[in-house]
C-alpha cells in the first residue's frame, strides 16, 4: 500500500493543513524560512569554496583543484539533465493544482512516480559514465597538466553517486514545497554544504583532494536524509510507477523542455570548462568568481522564486489573474529596486570583497587579485541573472516550460559563440562577458513573451529603472567614499576583521544614501519593501 493511502487510518488528511500553509497569511512566514535557508546556504557555499582554496591554494596544488572542478562537472551535468530545476518547475505546479482541487492522494502518487522514474533513468546513466570516463574526460576537459588526468577520471567516478542522491532530494523538495512545507527543504542544502566543509577540513590531511569528492557524496546523502522524515510523514513516497496517470504524463511533458533547456545550459559550462582547463589555475579562478556572483543571485532572486511558485500556480489554477499580476509586478519591481544599487556597490567594493571572501590559508593575495577582474566582468549580467530566477517561475506557474526553455536556448547560443570568439584574446574575462551577454539575451526574450503572451505592462518596471540607476550611482559613490575612509583608519589592513569592518561600514553608507534618495523621490518600491519587512517581522 502506498504511504499516505486514504484507506490507511494512520494517514493524515493534508487538505486543511496544506491550504493553510499556502494561504496568503502563511506566504510571508514561508518567505522568512526560505530566505533564511538560502542565505545560510549561500554563506556555506562561499565557506565551502573558500575552504577548498585555503586547502589547495598555491601553484603546487591548484592543478589538483582544477582536476576536482573539472570532474565535478560530469555528475553535475547528469543531475541538471535529469532533475535539478526541471523537477521543481514541472512538479510543483502540477502537484499544487491537484492539492488545490482536493486530490491529495493523487498528488502523493505523482510525486512518488516521478522519484522512481528518475532513479530508473539516472542509475544506468551513472554506470555508463563510470565505464566511459577515461574516454570522456580527455575530450571535454583536457586539463593542461596531463599528469592530473588520471586524478580527474577517478574523482569523476567517486562523485557519480551524488547526482542520483541529489535528484531524489530535488523531488523531495518539490513535493514538500507543493504542500507548503519550506523549512526542511530550505535546511537540506545547508546540510549538503556543511558535510562537504567538514570533510574538506577533517579529511584532507589524510585523503588529499579525494576528501572533497567524498564530501560531495556524503553531503548529497545528507541532503536526502534531512528531508526523509518529512517526506515519509507526508506520505510523499512509495514503490509506485503510475505512468498512466494524466498528471504524471503532464509532469513529464512539462519536465522535458525544461530538461532540454538545462541540458543546453550545461553546454555553456562544458565549453567554458574546456577553455579554462587549458590554463593552470584558471578553472579555479573562474569558479571562485562565479561563486561570488551567485551569492546575490541566491540571496535575492532564488528565495522569491521558490516561495512565489506555489501561490502563483494556485492563482492560475483558480483563474485569479488579478492576484497573479499583482504578485508578479511587485516582485519584479522589488528585484530591480534592490539589485541595481547592489550592483553598483559590488563594483566599487570588488577588490576588498574578493579578499574578504577568499584570502585565507594557502590562497595567496596574488591569486585573489586574479579573481577580482573576472568577478567585475561577471557583474555585467548580475541584474539579468537575478531577474531570470524570478521570470522563469512566472512561466512555470502557468505550466509553460517551453517559453523559458526557448529563451535559455537563445542564451546558450549567445554564450557559446561569444566564448569561442572572446576567449583567445580575453581569456577568463571573455568567458565572463559571454555569460553576461547570454543572460541579457534570455531576459530580453522572457520580457518579450511576458508582454505579448501574458499581456503584462512593463512600464512600471521602466520607471523603477529610471529612478534606480541614478540612485545606484550615488549609492556606489557613497560606498566607495566609506571604503576609502575606513581603509585609511585601518591603514589598508587585509585581515579578515578589518576587511569585514571596511565592507560593512561602506555598505551602510551606500544604503543610507539610497534610502534618502528613495524618500526624496517617494519611490513606491520603498513602501512595498517596508511593508513586506513589517509583515515578515510581525508574522515570524
Amino acid at each position: 500500500m502506498l504511504a499516505g493511502d486514504p484507506t490507511n487510518p494512520a494517514t493524515p488528511d493534508l487538505t486543511t493543513a496544506t491550504m493553510a500553509r499556502l494561504g496568503g497569511r502563511a506566504i510571508a512566514l514561508a518567505g522568512v524560512v526560505v530566505v533564511a535557508g538560502v542565505v545560510l546556504s549561500r554563506l556555506l557555499g562561499w565557506v565551502r569554496t573558500s575552504v577548498f582554496l585555503a586547502e589547495f591554494g598555491g601553484t603546487t596544488q591548484v592543478g589538483q583543484l582544477d582536476a576536482f572542478w573539472a570532474a565535478f562537472g560530469i555528475p553535475d551535468t547528469l543531475f541538471q539533465l535529469v532533475a535539478a530545476g526541471a523537477v521543481g518547475s514541472a512538479l510543483v505546479p502540477v502537484a499544487s493544482a491537484l492539492l488545490a482541487n482536493g486530490e491529495e492522494e493523487r498528488a502523493r502518487r505523482v510525486v512518488a512516480t516521478i522519484a522512481n522514474l528518475i532513479l530508473i533513468v539516472l542509475v544506468p546513466l551513472a554506470v555508463v559514465v563510470w565505464f566511459a570516463a577515461p574516454a570522456i574526460m580527455p575530450v571535454i576537459a583536457p586539463i593542461q597538466d596531463a599528469s592530473n588526468l588520471p586524478l580527474e577520471i577517478e574523482l569523476t567516478r567517486w562523485m557519480l553517486l551524488s547526482p542520483i542522491l541529489l535528484a531524489i532530494a530535488a523531488v523531495m523538495t518539490a513535493g514538500l514545497n507543493a504542500t507548503g512545507i519550506f523549512g526542511i527543504p530550505a535546511l537540506a542544502p545547508n546540510v549538503y554544504n556543511a558535510v562537504i566543509i567538514v570533510c574538506a577540513i577533517a579529511l584532507t590531511p589524510a585523503m588529499g583532494i579525494y576528501a572533497l569528492a567524498l564530501g560531495v557524496v556524503l553531503g548529497a546523502a545528507g541532503h536526502v536524509a534531512t528531508q526523509a522524515y518529512a517526506v515519509r510523514n507526508g506520505g510523499l513516497y512509495g514503490l509506485v510507477v503510475d505512468i498512466h496517470d494524466p498528471a504524471v504524463r503532464e509532469t513529464l511533458l512539462l519536465m522535458a523542455p525544461r530538461a532540454l533547456g538545462l541540458g543546453a545550459t550545461q553546454i555553456v559550462f562544458l565549453v567554458n570548462r574546456f577553455f579554462a582547463v587549458q590554463i593552470t589555475g584558471a578553472l579555479t579562478t573562474y569558479t571562485a568568481a562565479f561563486t561570488a556572483l551567485q551569492i546575490p543571485v541566491g540571496l535575492i532572486g532564488v528565495p522569491l522564486g521558490i516561495v512565489l511558485l506555489p501561490p502563483l500556480s494556485q492563482a492560475i489554477a483558480r483563474g485569479d489573474t488579478e492576484k497573479f499580476r499583482r504578485l508578479v509586478d511587485q516582485s519584479l519591481r522589488l528585484l530591480l529596486y534592490v539589485v541595481i544599487p547592489l550592483t553598483g556597490v559590488m563594483i566599487v567594493l570588488a577588490g576588498p570583497g574578493m579578499a574578504f571572501l577568499y584570502q585565507h590559508g594557502g590562497y595567496t593575495p596574488q591569486e585573489v587579485t586574479e579573481i577580482t577582474p573576472v568577478f567585475l566582468v561577471f557583474l555585467i549580467g548580475l541584474v539579468a541573472h537575478v531577474l531570470i530566477s524570478l521570470l522563469a517561475p512566472i512561466f512555470y506557474a502557468g505550466k509553460d516550460t517551453r517559453t523559458p526553455v526557448t529563451a535559455a536556448l537563445l542564451a546558450v547560443g549567445v554564450d557559446v559563440v561569444a566564448a569561442t570568439l572572446l576567449f583567445p584574446t580575453f581569456q577568463l574575462n571573455g568567458l565572463a562577458v559571454a555569460i553576461g551577454l547570454g543572460a541579457w539575451a534570455e531576459v530580453s526574450m522572457l520580457f518579450y513573451f511576458m508582454r505579448h503572451r501574458i499581456g503584462f505592462d512593463l512600464r512600471p518596471l521602466g520607471l523603477t529603472v529610471v529612478f534606480a540607476v541614478p540612485g545606484a550611482s550615488l549609492t556606489a559613490a557613497a560606498a566607495l567614499a566609506g571604503d576609502r575612509f575606513v581603509s585609511s583608519l585601518t591603514h589598508g589592513s587585509t585581515s579578515f576583521p578589518a576587511l569585514g569592518l571596511e565592507l560593512g561600514l561602506a555598505s551602510l553608507a551606500g544604503a543610507g544614501v539610497y534610502l534618502a534618495w528613495s524618500r526624496v523621490w517617494r519611490l513606491p518600491e520603498l513602501t512595498i519593501a517596508t511593508d513586506l519587512v513589517k509583515t515578515l517581522l510581525r508574522r515570524s
